[in-house]
């Protein structure tokens, strides 16, 4: 059973599951679909082109599905896509793609905080925590497991690895690799994110082994290609390994 308030504006073309709640002001557009036991609160918007999975919360002034600010758009319904089980604080604005071929797309489980910001046709995969006021402009991509700490803006066309972590304040125009915790400005390397993958049980000589790579990588005094070749040569394989030596190698950006 859906509890939707009649002080909402709920398109009566909108898709709608059920278990749904829609709080007083909320503002739910055509061409939408909400997926099962999903919460909208009071002056949220989830605009043309949003579709969205099951259990999602929207939180008070969450603008979803807004047109794109790229000067490319060209209008039209484009497309954001959302999975499950989101969390969308206050004042998030997810912005749809800029052309039909595309989509911007959030995964599932993600906790997005107070003010975030997503541009056009980023992809976020899963179990993301991104922070305070952190700001991810066109065309980037955040693979699964990353946490932004507060304020990070990440540059346009830039990609961030799995279960890495960037800290408050950080600023980058290249990728991030995974695995990784990045700081300061410029935004550079730390050291291994340790506490994140102890934490999620990743064995202790695996971690081991991402260390020497990075080592290898950051410190070995070579290009990066050969850093990559070195850590293929001296590092025993596994899929964590694999994973390091794909992303440096198919980094068009450079890495932090």
């Amino acid at each position: 059973m859906n509890i939707i308030s009649p002080l909402a504006f709920v398109s009566p073309e909108a898709k709608i599951g059920d278990g749904v709640t829609v709080h007083p002001f909320a503002y739910i557009d055509k061409n939408v679909e909400i997926g099962n036991n999903c919460t909208i609160m009071s002056y949220a918007s989830v605009l043309s082109g949003t579709r969205m999975g099951s259990g999602n919360e929207i939180y008070q002034s969450t603008v979803l599905g807004a047109a794109p600010q790229d000067f490319n758009y060209r209008g039209g319904d484009t497309v954001l896509e959302i999975g499950n089980n989101n969390v969308f604080r206050e004042n998030v604005v997810i912005s749809r793609s800029s052309n039909p071929e595309g989509k911007t797309v959030i995964g599932n489980d993600n906790s997005l905080m107070e003010g975030v910001h997503i541009c056009h046709d980023v992809r976020v995969g899963d179990h993301c925590v991104l922070g305070l006021k952190s700001v991810i402009a066109g065309n980037c991509v955040i693979e699964s497991h990353v946490i932004f700490s507060s304020i990070v803006s990440m540059f346009q066309d830039t990609h961030v690895g799995s279960w890495s972590m960037v800290r408050g304040g950080c600023r980058f125009r290249k990728d991030v690799p995974p695995y990784i915790v990045t700081s300061t400005n410029p935004t550079s390397y730390y050291g291994v994110n340790v506490k994140l993958l102890e934490y999620h049980n990743f064995p202790e000589k695996i971690i081991q082994h991402i260390a020497h790579a990075y080592e290898l990588i950051y410190h070995g005094n070579v290009s990066l290609l050969d850093a990559a070749i070195r850590v293929e040569e001296e590092v025993p394989m596994s899929d964590e390994i694999r994973n390091i030596i794909t992303f440096v190698r198919n980094s068009k950006k450079g890495i932090v």
